[in-house]
């Protein structure tokens, strides 16, 4: 049973204006996260995850522009909040964790001195304390000889240590919800392993919520509780993580699941399964199914008109207008014979 959200997201929409046309990488989205729960965003590069989150976090590039029917932290609606109420809110009740920790932390200055600006923006303290609750938080996330790492700029750490301080950083302040991009995917594997660990760890211990943005679906299985789907800017599948991995409802989840090797079945040599195409470009308003042109299943309705994100129950919702138990299950064989 899902406690209270933290965060409730309606009808999130993200429009950049281009020469002679308006780009629209986020259409209508919406999101709830609720206290101790992890989301996983999934999708491919460009289907609109990051901006989402950068919305969220409003930090959207100058020329971006939002319309959002709700955004509510704890209550608090967020949708037209002043630049300062943000700035009050980033790195206190709300943090993110950025992809690449190099230039998301600050080349120019020491470990220690970006952690204490974070503290004493949103706390009155001492820089004694605000250097004792780092040391505490670096120690927190594993990082060795913290006392030293407080002291050095962030090229003098490897990837993986740049990437525990940005986790620290998130936690100063401890928020009520953190937004983690892609917050492995510069990483080895077994360093990939630790961090997910540590992000485990501390939820558990702390009850955060958690949106974990990722094309990993390995990721999502071990870390997720439910999974949002997007596609082209919109959300395509909504479900339990176990559900939706074991039976996905959406033609895209199908591809993203037929591309992944399964321990045990696959072997070496065999193709792996693909979904023909690319993600289509996001300008103007959406007139058909915006999958319609790499969907093995797609028939004449799909492009009568834009298709709507529907209930089918258990928690679940898809925005298809074939029903699973209508799709010709050697349609994605005969798609990629034709590719």
């Amino acid at each position: 049973m899902r406690g209270e959200p933290i965060l409730e997201v309606k009808g999130l929409q993200v429009e950049i204006p281009v020469e002679g046309a308006v780009l629209r990488p986020v259409r209508g989205v919406d999101l709830s996260v609720s206290r101790g729960e992890t989301v996983a965003v999934v999708g491919e590069s460009g289907c609109g995850k990051s901006l989402t989150a950068l919305a969220i976090m409003g930090l959207l590039p100058r020329a971006a522009r939002y319309t959002c029917e709700r955004i509510t932290l704890k209550g608090e609606a967020l949708t037209n909040a002043s630049p300062r109420r943000w700035r009050q809110l980033r790195g206190d009740r709300i943090a993110m964790i950025f992809q690449d920790p190099m230039t998301a932390l600050d080349p120019c200055y020491r470990i220690g001195d970006q952690m204490r600006e974070i503290l004493q923006q949103h706390r009155r303290i001492s820089s004694q304390a605000a250097r004792e609750r780092s040391l505490e938080l670096l120690r927190k996330v594993g990082i060795p000889s913290p006392e030293e790492r407080l002291s050095q700029f962030p090229h003098q750490l490897s990837g993986g240590l740049r990437q525990r301080v940005m986790i620290a950083m998130a936690l100063l302040c401890e928020p009520e919800l953190i937004i983690a991009d892609e917050p492995t995917t510069a990483l080895d594997v077994t360093i990939q392993a630790q961090i997910l660990r540590l992000l485990r760890e501390i939820q558990r211990d702390t009850g955060i919520g958690l949106i974990l943005i990722t094309h990993d679906l390995g990721v999502v299985a071990g870390m997720a509780d439910r999974i949002v789907v997007m596609y082209g800017g919109e959300v395509v599948e909504v479900g339990a993580c176990d559900d939706v991995l074991s039976r996905p409802l959406h033609p895209y989840t199908e591809g993203l699941m037929r591309s992944i090797p399964v321990p045990g079945q696959t072997k070496r040599g065999d193709l792996l399964g693909f979904i023909p195409g690319i993600v289509p470009r996001q300008v103007g308003e959406r007139t058909r199914c915006g999958f319609i042109d790499r969907c093995p299943y797609a028939v004449e309705s799909c492009a009568t008109g834009p298709v709507p994100l529907s209930a089918v129950g258990n928690g679940r919702e898809v925005r298809c207008a074939i029903p699973a138990e209508k799709r010709d299950p050697q349609a994605w064989n005969r798609l990629a014979e034709a590719s």
